[in-house]
């Protein structure tokens, strides 16, 4: 089992989770708080970005004193097309779901080598792939790679912005995920959820100070 402190929940190994809320309200924050949770207390850390660079997540997390983790870097190819990849760093266009795949099997096996078995894994986003990919493509892709997270034993968080996909889109992604942790906002007040098969936890407020998640 994996626990995760900040939102008070505990999951099987191989989970993937869906962070499902609103624009804006501090879910790209939150994932970032989940990893470094984890992967500063020894888990084998794996984040894949569609929104900033692998530089930007570099200085954010480096703030916090994490350095040790990989990175998949869907943003750079678009504006600098021959940008090299280092040991930690793998660049790929956006529009690459194999080039992805490849990479974040590369890193999973790199870990196993290595003898590190807690893995997490962080998407933030989804929904930037279904800008660029009809919803059937995105499908199959995360169908794979959620299956091949669980086949690890390893964690994956998948941010998914509401509102951006039609309802049908929605509710297929839904049914790839084991676990979801729902974002509201109310009267400028944020709170978040979780919610599987098993567990559906009451609504928390939390606010977000210096980049870090606070839970009221």
């Amino acid at each position: 089992m994996v626990k995760f402190d900040i939102v008070n929940i505990e999951v099987p190994n191989g989970s993937n989770l869906m962070l499902y809320g609103p624009p804006m309200i501090g879910k790209s924050v939150f994932v970032r708080n989940l990893f470094y949770e984890k992967v500063s207390n020894g888990f084998g850390g794996i984040y894949v970005s569609t929104k900033d660079t692998a530089e930007a997540l570099t200085d954010w997390f480096g703030n916090f004193g994490l350095q040790d983790f990989r990175i998949i870097d869907c943003v750079s190819k678009a504006m600098i097309e021959d940008i090299a990849d280092t040991d930690t760093i793998k660049r790929v266009s956006i529009m690459d779901l194999t080039g992805i795949s490849v990479r974040v099997n590369g890193f999973l096996e790199e870990y196993w080598r290595s003898g590190v078995r807690s893995i997490l894994l962080a998407f933030d986003t989804i929904s930037t792939l279904l800008m660029y990919l009809n919803p059937q493509t995105v499908f199959r892709f995360l169908h794979v790679l959620t299956s091949r997270l669980r086949a690890a034993g390893a964690v994956g968080l998948y941010v998914v912005e509401e509102g951006m996909h039609d309802e049908k889109t929605t509710t297929t992604l839904k049914q790839l995920f084991s676990g979801v942790v729902e974002f509201r906002e109310e009267e400028g007040k944020r709170f978040f959820r979780f919610i599987s098969s098993t567990i559906r936890t009451d609504w928390k407020e939390f606010t977000i100070e210096n980049e870090k998640v606070v839970v009221l």
